[in-house]
């Protein structure tokens, strides 16, 4: 799920907490929308390292074996 969808989720959500009569269908919604937006935030952090921050980069297994020298 991108960023995007999240946050236009929580804005859906908003927008049916605005409609519903019920307060603890009211208090439901904008509890959902507000997990949206921290997941949107979450994966903002995700996709776009900070302008500061250095990239970790792990270095991968080696694939070729080396030769036995005793042969």
């Amino acid at each position: 799920m991108t960023p995007k969808f999240l946050r236009e989720e929580a804005a859906r959500f908003r927008g049916m907490a605005e409609t519903v009569d019920r307060d603890a269908s009211r208090l439901r919604f904008l509890t959902m929308a507000t997990d949206f937006e921290a997941r949107a935030r979450i994966a903002d952090e995700l996709t776009e390292p900070a302008p500061g921050e250095a990239l970790k980069v792990k270095a991968g297994r080696k694939t070729t074996k080396e030769p036995d020298e005793g042969v």
